[in-house]
């Protein structure tokens, strides 16, 4: 693996924040820059269903800044969204506006898959790999609870009580009252008190906080020791402390008297109410004793990651899907057995088609896993119908929790090479195609092309062509099957015939169909 710079980018809700680190051959790496900004892209949307234009402005300006930063340290961007662009639903304009005007691509991820990541993050930073340890991650529009273990995610959940999204639900007032304080509590309480039992049943040992509102609790008690720290990683706080801040907090009503608070930030003296009072009801309802802080979250998660990706993809070894990847794979499939086992002989047969024609589609390994997934899938849409099931399973694999490892994009080039299996090729007036970027359709239509054949390969789900390998020329593409013993696919050979279309049109080679000598004596 090559040295090269990392630039690691959070879009959260309240704030912004860049990582840029050197990654050494060896995979270790060093930070060599650090940027945050308050760009408070939930503000003023009311319940994130859309980010108004001031906070689009913000964002936007936000992350300009952050590409010329990143590009003056010739670092490859990686960028993040959470919350507030999960729930927007004019969010494709900012992510439009960000790859136009920024030049910054980003991957809008689901909860679990934020949860994921900082899991990770805080691996980064504190000796806890071998702890069951429970994470809490106050953001600006969400929560994230995790309980981990070794590197493996045991549970997870993302709830809708952030710091921003509560503040400007209960607190929008020059000064609250002990009542705003009250509804806000039950409001924490109606999406906290489901997770009890399973929290209790993990029995965690270490328990971790992470991100803004928990670092502010942190700061601020250490100003009540009277202490000093250069960092806040690793420091703990006990649940007497948190406690005494939320008294003080209580008694400071109005934004004027919580910023003469010793160790809060005056940025954040307008959400920390809120974000107190959701770690106050963690605390009183898992019935926590302390925490550790972690300084180590998202972003150092989204490091960790993209380091790991680039080393198991430039590894000549490699071939299949990685461990993460591979359960989040299996668990869906598990849930939707119907034709698992043909799937599952499809995914052989898309994969040696895939490693046959590496000179005709020129794509990687990283695009191998995208097939190799998609095979697996294709056909859990038969839990809910046969007509349509392509439909349905693209579907399920766009909106299953389960997809934990892979991005919202990659989720999506996922589903919809699973979609294109059968039926119609991808046209322009589909919706869900027509809003990928032409880079991503091509993508789409070359492995949805592979996938096609290999599934018609099983026609009869008898598993008659057992192995297939691949002649090419300038004009065509032939293939050559080979079939089990005593089979005859016949049916195989005329699907293929039906099935071709998408292949010729995506490859613009015609597609022939030979059977290897050996398969032609045991037919005749």
């Amino acid at each position: 693996m090559k040295e090269k710079n990392l630039a690691a980018i959070d879009l959260g809700t309240n704030s912004f924040h860049m990582l840029i680190v050197k990654v050494r051959q060896d995979g270790s790496y060093e930070s060599i820059a650090k940027e945050k900004e308050a760009v408070r892209l939930g503000s003023g949307s009311g319940d994130y269903e859309e980010i108004d234009e001031a906070a689009m402005n913000r964002g936007i300006a936000c992350l300009k800044r952050f590409k010329v930063i990143a590009d003056s340290h010739k670092a490859e961007v990686f960028a993040i969204a959470t919350s507030a662009l999960r729930e927007a639903l004019n969010r494709d304009v900012f992510l439009k506006k960000a790859k136009k005007e920024a030049g910054v691509h980003i991957d809008v991820v689901k909860g679990q898959e934020e949860a994921r990541l900082i899991y990770f993050g805080i691996l980064q930073g504190l000796p806890v790999y071998k702890k069951r340890i429970l994470m809490v991650d106050i953001g600006g529009g969400s929560t994230e609870i995790l309980i981990g273990q070794g590197g493996d995610v045991l549970f997870s959940q993302s709830l809708k009580i952030g710091a921003v999204r509560l503040s400007e639900r209960f607190f929008t007032k020059e000064s609250f009252e002990i009542t705003d304080i009250q509804r806000c509590r039950f409001h924490i309480e109606a999406y906290i008190l489901p997770l009890v039992a399973e929290i209790q049943k993990w029995k965690p040992e270490v328990i971790i906080g992470s991100s803004g509102s928990i670092t502010s609790i942190g700061s601020m008690v250490l100003a009540l020791r009277s202490e000093k720290r250069d960092r806040l990683n690793g420091f703990e706080f006990e649940a007497s402390e948190l406690k005494k801040i939320r008294e003080s907090l209580d008694a400071a009503n109005t934004l004027k008297k919580r910023a003469k608070i010793p160790g809060l930030e005056e940025k954040r003296a307008d959400i920390i109410i809120a974000g107190s009072l959701i770690l106050d009801e963690i605390f009183k309802h898992f019935n926590l004793k302390k925490m550790m802080i972690s300084d180590f979250a998202l972003r150092e998660g989204i490091v960790y990651d993209k380091i790991k990706n680039w080393k198991r993809y430039e590894s000549k070894d490699f071939h299949s899907l990685d461990n993460i990847r591979t359960k989040a794979i299996r668990s869906i499939s598990n849930l939707y057995p119907q034709g698992k086992e043909h799937s599952e002989h499809v995914t052989h047969l898309s994969l040696r088609l895939f490693d046959e024609m590496l000179g005709l589609h020129n794509l990687g390994t990283h695009e191998k896993e995208y097939l190799e997934a998609a095979a697996l899938l294709h056909q859990v849409g038969l839990a809910i119908s046969h007509s349509a099931y392509h439909k349905h399973s693209y579907y399920i694999i766009r909106n299953s929790e389960h997809m934990v490892g892979f991005s919202n994009s990659e989720i999506e080039i996922i589903a919809l090479i699973a979609r294109y299996h059968r039926k119609s090729i991808p046209k322009p007036k589909h919706e869900e195609f027509k809003i990928l970027s032409p880079e991503e359709q091509s993508l789409v239509k070359k492995l949805a092309s592979i996938l096609k054949i290999a599934d018609a390969l099983d026609r009869s789900l008898k598993k008659n062509i057992m192995d297939v390998s691949v002649s090419m020329s300038e004009t065509k593409v032939e293939l050559i099957l080979v079939s089990r013993k005593k089979a005859d696919p016949h049916l195989e050979i005329f699907s293929l015939e039906e099935n071709k279309d998408l292949f010729e049109h995506t490859y613009n080679r015609k597609l022939f169909i030979s059977l290897s000598p050996d398969s032609k004596k045991r037919i005749l």
